[in-house]
């Protein structure tokens, strides 16, 4: 009896050598992994965050850890003092790395400037290559420049169809970070207009491409004129 107690505290003892062996070995599997590489400190998630989540809350989730430069992503994070007033606009899961695209404005929270009377408010999503500088702004003039693609993909028609428009509200679109031409975070651009100019500009939003221009009240809008592809390189 007193033998094959021995004998099971022995193979007791030996599967936790075991064990303690195993853990012991894959924790310095990172270290084998990163050995001679460059290490860099990156933030990374550490449990599940929600999209619309500020980032003053997430503070938790996150961890700083060290890669290889590498491996490090393009726009990842050490810290959250540069996104503190934004929310997360998607999903952060486990694992990966805390990039500065995966934030945007904090839902509900806009910049604006007070209706005219009489007017009414249309909003479009402008991608910041397409505006000013890449930003505008509550309280700017803008003016809206449309573009359309001509039938059997002849080259494409350009005019600036309104002048002189007050921006009221302008944020970040929640959807995320567009990529191409388009590359940026989408605004949302809400302007004051006219009933008779809201056909044109949700037209041009919804089937051509649109761009804004920054204008002030010394703005010359006079000798705007509708161009076709072949008009400009002759």
């Amino acid at each position: 009896m007193k033998k094959k107690l021995i004998a099971l505290l022995s193979a007791a003892a030996l599967v936790l050598v075991g064990v303690v062996s195993l853990i012991t070995y894959a924790n310095g599997a990172e270290d084998r992994a990163f050995k001679g590489a460059e290490l860099v400190e990156v933030l990374v998630v550490k449990s599940e965050i929600p999209a619309q989540t500020p980032a003053g809350r997430i503070t938790s989730a996150v961890e700083l850890k060290k890669v290889p430069a590498s491996v490090k992503a393009d726009g990842a994070l050490t810290d959250l003092d540069g996104v503190k007033d934004l929310a997360t606009n998607t999903n952060l899961v486990p694992g990966e790395q805390v990039l500065r695209e995966r934030f945007g404005a904090v839902a509900g929270k806009t910049k604006s400037s007070a209706l005219p009377p009489g007017m009414q408010e249309v909003s479009i999503s402008v991608s910041a290559p397409r505006t000013p500088n890449g930003k505008v702004k509550a309280g700017d003039k803008v003016g809206i420049v449309a573009s359309y693609a001509a039938k059997g993909g002849d080259g494409g028609y350009t005019n600036i169809i309104q002048n002189d428009m007050l921006v009221t509200h302008v944020s970040e679109s929640v959807v995320g970070k567009a990529t191409g031409e388009d590359a940026g975070v989408p605004m949302i651009v809400t302007f004051a207009v006219k009933p008779m100019d809201i056909e044109r500009i949700v037209n041009a939003a919804e089937f051509g491409k649109v761009w804004l221009t920054a204008q002030n009240p010394q703005t010359d809008t006079d000798g705007s004129k509708l161009i076709h592809s072949k008009d400009v390189i002759k």
